[in-house]
């Protein structure tokens, strides 16, 4: 079995979309829904749904399955994909234990390692607390680009700011902690 790598912003990115977490607790309450079946529940229109489901298995994150005529979706990680298990069960976690009206925590959480360059700031700051000036040191960009950044993960709970010193720290939040695991693993790219 060939394993796949899909990027962690990029993942990151998918779970921070407000309407795939819709269709994810959608799934989560009811597995082997039809994308037909998914659209009415949430809302939206059903070749936006289906979109949106493909982008949501591109990361390994829900499965397909024939039955009869229709294809239905299932919340289950995708093997070759090393990261789908660990964040699937975050997920699960998350929407088991918090009610509908919190899932945009999910969002605001992955919105924070949703780019690349967020990614390389928080594996910075695990090593140990910098200032911003180091910071754009080892990750050269524009100074704003670097609060604009900066602003998120502190928003997703992934830093905080002491006096001049930033800091990585875990949110307390099931989906937080599992990305966290996997940066500190270095699964994750």
């Amino acid at each position: 079995m060939h394993t796949l790598n899909p990027t962690l912003w990029r993942t990151c990115r998918v779970l921070a979309g407000a309407n795939r977490i819709k269709l994810l607790r959608q799934l989560h309450v009811q597995p082997g829904q039809s994308v037909a079946a998914l659209a009415k529940t949430v809302g939206v229109g059903r070749p936006y749904a289906s979109q949106e489901m493909r982008r949501i298995q591109s990361r390994g994150l829900i499965r397909p399955a024939k039955c009869g005529g229709a294809v239905v979706y299932s919340p289950i990680p995708d093997p070759q994909v090393p990261t789908a298990a660990p964040l699937l069960k975050a997920i699960r976690t998350a929407l088991d234990s918090l009610p509908a009206e919190r899932d945009a925590d999910l969002a605001r959480i992955a919105a924070g390692l949703a780019h690349e360059r967020r990614i390389a700031l928080a594996r910075s700051l695990m090593e140990l607390p910098k200032t911003k000036t180091q910071l754009l040191a080892e990750c050269p960009m524009a100074p704003c680009c670097l609060q604009l950044h900066l602003r998120t993960l502190a928003d997703a709970g992934f830093v905080a700011e002491r006096g001049r010193m930033l800091s990585f720290q875990t949110p307390d939040h099931p989906l937080g902690k599992a990305l966290a695991k996997l940066l500190r693993q270095g699964i994750a790219r």
